[in-house]
């Protein structure tokens, strides 16, 4: 069986859905000798191929605004030229003009456009817009990374239950992650909360800074450390950032090498993610798998991955966030209990299981057999 993958999330610095496809087709390599790979993307395709039956098909744009016109206008004629048999789309969107010969797979890792379109670029959400519901529409078979997901997909889109199907990711890990990236070193002497992601309104950067200003961090000596790439709609917040009155306690890293967000993680007094809205949250595991304690939101899949080896807060009350910092910071016994059901949580998600469900239903999907439950 011929195998199509949009490749797109490794043509670029890895996210959370780079992460995602980086470490599921590492376990698909391993374990699938039977089937036939493409990895297909608009540019150069940062991923060192493990398995003879895999082939990367690289096109010669860099650019990432041109990723879904090149997508849109290439790719179809690309995997009938292959006569490739499944075409997986791994990022929530279908080249609409595959041939309806070639059996398709969808992952959506979240719906953002539906519930937050404010916290995203005018671009992506209108290509969101436009194309989810026509991917959804073609696709044989969806997969959703949370039982969040799958149950917002339900609610905002007209799709029989029986299509979409809950297939929980593994713990990423970093220390088989190929990053390369710049960081920038400085002191580990001191204590420090730890956010890890990109710098966009969901991630709700504002009341985090509020929240670990009210802290007090003049009188605890704890700073704040932010990694993660620049991201989009903070202008005004990284201008005002600038003259912060806690500005010697907060630190900016920008995206930084896997090496050294290990070294982050691993140091961390804790890691503060309470986020508005995720499909998934894979920070909340890595966080747990280097026993760094997590604060996370009662919300959306991040209540659902963290379960109850993180302390859960209602992202929008900032009484609440400080509340829970200044445990973290006072009391010992609870973060070693943290570590100690993190390390738990972490383990439950495995990625051999998640390639075992995707084959599945790759096998599944082309003999036009019912897909039941996994």
């Amino acid at each position: 069986m011929k195998i199509g993958i949009d490749a797109r999330p490794l043509s670029y610095q890895l996210t959370g859905i780079g992460i995602y496809l980086k470490c599921l087709l590492d376990e698909i390599a391993r374990i699938d000798h039977k089937n036939n790979y493409y990895l297909i993307s608009n540019g150069p395709i940062n991923y060192k191929l493990k398995n003879s039956n895999w082939i990367k098909i690289e096109g010669k744009f860099k650019n990432k605004f041109v990723s879904t016109i090149w997508t849109q206008v290439k790719v179809p004629f690309i995997v009938s030229k292959l006569n490739i048999d499944i075409y997986w789309g791994t990022r929530h969107q279908l080249p609409m003009g595959l041939s309806k010969k070639v059996k398709t797979l969808l992952t959506i890792h979240d719906i953002v456009h539906c519930k937050y379109p404010g916290t995203m670029t005018y671009s992506n959400l209108l290509a969101e817009r436009f194309f989810m519901k026509l991917s959804i529409a073609r696709s044989d078979c969806i997969t959703a990374d949370s039982f969040s997901t799958q149950q917002d997909i339900y609610s905002y889109y007209k799709v029989n239950s029986k299509k979409v199907h809950l297939v929980y990711p593994g713990t990423p890990d970093l220390l088989q992650t190929d990053q390369i990236a710049h960081s920038d070193s400085y002191n580990f002497s001191y204590k420090y909360f730890l956010f890890v992601g990109t710098l966009d309104p969901r991630k709700n950067f504002k009341r985090i800074v509020k929240a670990f200003e009210m802290t007090n961090p003049e009188k605890t000596k704890v700073h704040l450390v932010i990694v993660g790439d620049k991201g989009w709609k903070n202008k005004s917040f990284l201008k005002t950032l600038k003259t912060h009155p806690c500005i010697n306690y907060i630190h900016l890293t920008g995206y930084v090498s896997k090496e050294y967000l290990i070294l982050l993680y691993k140091k961390a007094l804790c890691l503060l993610f309470p986020s508005i809205y995720e499909g998934f949250g894979f920070p909340i595991l890595e966080a747990m798998s280097f026993g760094t304690p997590v604060i996370t939101s009662n919300i959306s899949a991040m209540k659902e991955v963290a379960s109850d080896a993180a302390l859960l807060v209602d992202p929008y009350n900032l009484h609440e966030i400080t509340i829970a910092m200044n445990k973290i910071i006072q009391n010992k016994c609870l973060r070693k209990k943290l570590i100690k059901k993190g390390y738990q949580r972490a383990d439950s998600f495995s990625w051999n299981r998640c390639a075992n469900n995707i084959i599945k239903l790759f096998n599944m999907v082309a003999n036009n057999e019912s897909v039941a439950n996994i």
